[in-house]
């Protein structure tokens, strides 16, 4: 209305400077004398063409601020003083219906702010235990046990600021923030705010509390430069006018700081409009070179209403692993990839978890595997979700096996974008024969067969495979070398002699086993030496059909490459037992994997010490693995939190979730609880 207003004044100037310019003609200062006329047809046309400019500048006006608004610019008094009457109204979030207004109030000056913070609290995991028991009985409204506060920090009156997270396990979290002097205060503030989002009793399913600890002033900030510090463990805030603030997960979730280490101011106005928090200071923050910023630091606890657990980076730590543990953990991905198949067999290959998206492309190869760990997962825990999604899988993958062209009668080979790999017959080959181990099921033995005589068919005198990829029907080879192919052959040979008894299938692991050995890696240092699970697996079974030196001696030797380059000195004490920097999920778990293997081989048949420390090592990569597994905690702000419960993502701040990632852990968390399980 204050820009239609404008307009109006600015067309009706216009309108009368040309209307006395046309009365400066003789013609006009005669008419003058005449009685005056208003509904003449010279006034009527301006009028018109007035009206019709007015309407036209009235809707560039309206799209103009629409536009505006979305980019979080200024917007006018009166349409601000609109904007907070009607986020009055009342909105569904989940299963909550809560007044949105009480969400801006986040971003209103607070009584203490982060410069305010100059006495750090101690909060150890009983004071937060305490805490957070304290937060959900103030929460449930209703008559419950008291709650005793550690009488030190009933005496504290310093300035502090917690963050309040809670939500009701199938919508992001909400966050409020209360600051107050004394650190019960601050959390009664934040409460309070929780509280008054519904007049009918509330207790949110999972609830997070983060007391500020630590804080840094930077001053000078240019907001186009990277941040020189890591988003995952700091948290930052604006100035106190802005009342902005973002804890690390936060940052992470929203990509409200990316990768680079780079602020999103457009992330962090989305971010704010969906949470109705007024966006007007991110327009000033846009303008501004040379701003105050807040890095902080907290100490973090998360409730899901059973266990109260402390937090580093929004993940627990595991510092002793149980067998119930393993087996509940490798469960809850059992179950992800369970919800993960399609009626058709097919998986939701690559989730990212932040945006919700599903990822088009597709790997049979990992497909396979996939398939290998459920089975393998059934085999312990009996769910028939795991066998009858991995069935409709298996269906899936044999619909790509087509008879390869040079020997169609006999051989067979898995097809995928007119492509034949060596790994993907393989994996194939793993996948069906644990079904024929568990089920005792053999109608996949022929196809199984052909599969595996393509395999040798490629296999040269020296024991090398001549292809690892080429093209289908027309066999053109393709210049590609996998480092785990190999492996995975003489794996899937050792299966089909398993299933079989047949000697030409251990004939043919064995002559494949003797050229990596002696030709490929031959003379090759520790470091230089691959860390193949799949080597390791193949080398374990090969040794106990045909026990020979070489192959003990071998697995071993690539038992010690991989614990050689095994985190033990991290950069932060979430990295330890992790390999490469930074460290990811699947790389640790393949070699937890193959060090299984290893450690089976060192038991039954080499040095117990050697067994000891192979064993050492497994626990600290099932420790660093169990880190990236997505539980309440760490699915707290994600889009669809029930969607990745249970599923592994690709690294610590990288929350991707690939089948394939799933897999390994689902394998070597099982390799654990065998070992422990067998005392």
């Amino acid at each position: 209305m204050e820009m239609f207003g404008v307009i109006f004044l600015l067309f009706s100037i216009i309108f009368y400077v040309i209307d006395m310019a046309s009365k400066s003609t003789e013609e006009k200062k005669t008419a003058e004398v005449k009685p005056s006329r208003f509904s003449t047809r010279s006034i009527a046309i301006s009028l018109s063409t007035v009206f019709i400019l007015l309407s036209i500048s009235g809707v560039i006006v309206y799209f103009f601020a629409q536009k505006q608004a979305s980019a979080a610019a200024p917007l006018p008094q009166l349409y601000k003083s609109a904007k907070r009457e009607s986020v009055n109204s009342p909105k569904k979030i989940g299963n909550l219906t809560v007044k949105l207004n009480t969400f801006a109030s986040r971003s209103l000056p607070y009584e203490f702010w982060f410069e305010d913070i100059k006495d750090p609290i101690s909060i150890s995991e009983k004071d937060g235990e305490a805490l957070v028991r304290f937060v959900e009985t103030s929460l449930s409204k209703k008559k419950s046990p008291r709650i005793v506060i550690p009488p030190l920090l009933q005496k504290d009156t310093s300035p502090r600021i917690v963050f309040l997270s809670f939500s009701e396990g199938t919508t992001p979290a909400r966050v409020v923030i209360g600051s107050a002097k004394g650190i019960t205060k601050a959390i009664e503030n934040a409460v309070a705010k929780v509280n008054a989002l519904s007049e009918t009793d509330f207790r949110p399913k999972w609830v997070k509390l983060d007391i500020v600890w630590d804080v840094h002033v930077i001053e000078s900030t240019d907001l186009k430069k990277p941040l020189t510090f890591e988003r995952s463990l700091r948290g930052i805030a604006f100035d106190r006018h802005s009342g902005i603030a973002f804890l690390p997960e936060e940052l992470v979730s929203y990509t409200l700081v990316n990768s680079k280490q780079k602020i999103k101011l457009n992330n962090i106005a989305g971010y704010l409009e969906e949470r109705s928090i007024d966006t007007s200071s991110i327009q000033l923050l846009r303008n501004s070179s040379d701003i105050t910023l807040y890095r902080f630091s907290t100490t973090g606890f998360f409730s899901d209403g059973k266990e109260i657990v402390p937090l580093y980076r929004g993940h627990r730590m595991f510092n002793k692993i149980s067998k119930k543990e393993l087996l509940s953990a490798a469960t809850q991905g059992g179950r992800y990839l369970s919800r993960s198949i399609g009626p058709d067999g097919q998986f939701v290959y690559t989730s990212l978890p932040k945006t919700g998206k599903m990822s088009k492309k597709y790997n049979l190869l990992r497909h396979a595997g996939t398939v290998y760990a459920m089975l393998e997962l059934y085999q312990v825990t009996g769910e028939k979700k795991l066998l009858s999604g991995a069935r409709r899988a298996i269906d899936y993958l044999l619909r790509s096996a087509k008879p390869c062209p040079k020997d169609p009668e006999n051989t067979a080979c898995i097809v995928e974008s007119g492509y034949v790999k060596l790994g993907g017959n393989a994996l194939a080959i793993i996948a069906l024969a644990k079904y024929v181990e568990i089920t005792r099921d053999r109608q996949h033995l022929p196809i199984m067969q052909r599969l595996g005589r393509w395999i040798q068919s490629i296999q040269k005198d020296s024991g090398q495979f001549s292809v690892h990829k080429q093209t289908y029907p027309n066999d053109r080879l393709i210049d590609f070398t996998s480092a785990y192919y190999p492996g995975e052959a003489m794996l899937a040979m050792l299966r089909l002699y398993e299933a079989t008894s047949h000697e030409g299938w251990l004939d043919t692991a064995e002559k494949s086993a003797r050229y990596l050995i002696n030709i490929r890696d031959r003379d090759k240092s520790l470091s230089e030496l691959q860390h193949d699970h799949w080597l390791l697996y193949a080398l374990n079974e090969l040794y106990r059909s045909r026990p020979k030196p070489l192959y003990l001696n071998h697995a071993l030797r690539i038992a010690g490459a991989i614990m050689a380059r095994q985190n033990l000195t991290p950069e932060y004490r979430d990295w330890f037992g992790s390999y490469r920097r930074p460290p990811r999920s699947t790389p640790t778990a393949t070699r937890s994997e193959g060090l299984y293997a290893a450690y089976k081989l060192a038991r039954d048949f080499g040095d117990p010490k050697e067994a000891k420390a192979i064993l050492e090592a497994i626990r600290h990569g099932v420790a660093f693995q169990l880190q990236t597994q997505f539980r309440p905690e760490s699915v707290l702000y994600l889009k669809d939190p029930q969607r990745s419960l249970g599923g592994f993502h690709r690294s610590l701040t990288n929350f991707g979730i690939r089948i394939d990632y799933v897999q390994h852990n689902i394998s070597s968390l099982l390799g654990l609880y065998h070992i422990l399980d067998e005392g």
